[in-house]
């Protein structure tokens, strides 16, 4: 069973209403996710930016599980192993397969 916590953290109402907008507008369902997405960036020490684009920094354990994946795909790209194609149709019809 998981085990939670809860955080009462006493805040002007305006404040909670426009924390509540702005955490909507970053595609969040409450200001409570967005809470917690900060809360997490935190802890793992990420740097987040909520201007327009940015997606803040990714985790070390991110960074490398990526860094691993180009590493395999370009050794696999290198030995021939991937598959190539010439069209979108071509493309698509090994989708569907």
């Amino acid at each position: 069973m998981n085990k939670t916590a809860r955080l009462v953290i006493p805040m002007d109402q305006t404040l909670h209403s426009a924390l509540q907008e702005r955490a909507t507008a970053l595609g969040f369902d409450s200001s409570q996710a967005l809470l917690r997405y900060v809360s997490k960036a935190v802890v793992d020490e990420r740097r987040i930016d909520f201007g327009q684009g940015g997606w803040g920094e990714p985790s070390q354990a991110a960074a490398d599980r990526l860094n691993r994946w180009a590493k395999e795909a370009k050794r696999d790209s290198q030995a021939g192993k991937l598959k190539s194609f010439n069209t979108t149709e071509e493309f698509m019809r090994d989708l569907r397969a």
